[in-house]
């Protein structure tokens, strides 16, 4: 079981929505916009309503990092949101968004001890931040992987995680705003130099095919043109043993943009597949599928982690 800790701000109640059509956009902002004052939300069924006809990449932050991390619904979601009402409030509502709506099975939320935007009052709490992110990364990681998304809250939470997973050694990734790609934080040592990245035992087995043989897209498949990421792209599929076939298909680019999603189809003989969607422009993107060695559940979503966060630190 994998467990993504991730902090919570205030964009589901704040963003603006001014580049979306009126009737798309969340009826509380304008509403706030007219009655100063007066609380965003009318009682959670309000921004509910609204999320259900929503896109989950336009909805908030957190539901941006949540759609390309593509968990299972058997995973943890842990929310941490400040100790404020309108944190609090935020927290709530992407719960029962999370739980009720998309399927997750654990969702949980908990406050970040005395966190507010008094500037003088940040100094303890964001120890008190850290010491709370610590335990309760060690308590998941005896259930499975561990997975820190820091692209909600404010900039001084994003920076603790950082800290404590560079740390502990536990991925720390966020949706780069210019990209709209995952960014995986790098891993850096106490001299200040980066180090490899350190992968967890996926125990897929490797594939017999030779390496030269794994990547089988055609150059002048009619349908896309190669982005700049693909040479960089190609070479990291080629390097992981569990990539058997790599292959044009159009259905790939159902997956996020520079990201990866598992495939809801596995191959005729049992085999997993992971979908790949590259994108630079509407003129410049492909869409390939990856076949993996992998037959279980288990080794389809170790394969996705260890993937995205590859491709998180080339973009």
């Amino acid at each position: 079981m994998q467990t993504i800790i991730m902090t919570v701000g205030t964009s589901l109640r704040t963003n603006s929505d001014r580049d979306l059509p009126n009737e798309q956009q969340r009826p509380w902002v304008k509403h706030h916009d007219r009655f100063p004052g007066q609380r965003i939300f009318s009682g959670i069924d309000e921004p509910l309503g609204w999320m259900k006809t929503a896109e989950l990449e336009l909805i908030s932050a957190e539901t941006n990092t949540f759609w390309r991390l593509d968990p299972e619904p058997s995973d943890r979601l842990l929310l941490l949101h400040s100790a404020t009402q309108s944190g609090q409030e935020c927290a709530e509502v992407l719960q029962a968004y999370f739980r009720d709506h998309i399927g997750q099975r654990r969702v949980d939320i908990e406050p970040i001890p005395d966190i507010n935007y008094e500037l003088e009052e940040l100094g303890s709490p964001l120890e008190q931040m850290a010491r709370l992110l610590r335990q309760r990364i060690e308590q998941a990681q005896t259930h499975g992987s561990v997975t820190l998304a820091a692209t909600g809250g404010f900039k001084a939470q994003t920076m603790v995680m950082g800290l404590i997973g560079n740390a502990l050694g536990v991925p720390v990734c966020y949706v780069h705003e210019a990209y709209k790609t995952l960014v995986y934080l790098p891993y850096i040592n106490t001299s200040g130099q980066p180090e490899p990245v350190r992968y967890s035992q996926s125990n897929l087995p490797a594939s017999g095919r030779s390496r030269d043989d794994v990547i089988q897209v055609q150059a002048a498949k009619k349908g896309h043109h190669r982005p700049k990421s693909w040479p960089k792209v190609e070479k990291i599929l080629r390097d992981l043993a569990w990539v058997d076939l790599v292959r044009f298909d159009s259905q790939a680019f159902n997956a996020p943009k520079n990201n990866v999603k598992g495939s809801p189809r596995d191959l005729d003989d049992g085999r997993k597949a992971l979908w790949l969607h590259l994108h630079d422009s509407d003129e410049s993107h492909i869409a390939v599928t990856i076949e993996t060695t992998g037959h279980t559940p288990e080794h389809l979503q170790a394969a996705a982690a260890e993937l995205r966060e590859r491709l998180g630190r080339i973009f």
